[in-house]
């Protein structure tokens, strides 16, 4: 599996459903993905642009939320 170079992706707000499935598509796979495919996805997740610029614990909830789904 190839793994992605760092890049800044940044959406417009219509597009902004599409980021989510592809996010919901991405846990779901989870437990089916490599540990290093895992590792870059999360890693990246911490770094893309949001709306929502200050998250407190961001890298505890991203792991929380895949927890809760697998």
């Amino acid at each position: 599996m190839a793994i992605v170079e760092d890049k800044s992706f940044k959406y417009p707000a219509e597009d902004e459903c599409l980021v989510r499935r592809l996010g919901s598509g991405v846990i779901a796979a989870w437990p089916s993905l490599p540990p290093e495919a895992r590792a870059k996805i999360l890693e990246q997740a911490q770094v893309a642009w949001d709306r929502e610029h200050s998250i407190s614990k961001l890298p505890a909830k991203l792991e929380a939320i895949i927890k809760r789904r697998n």
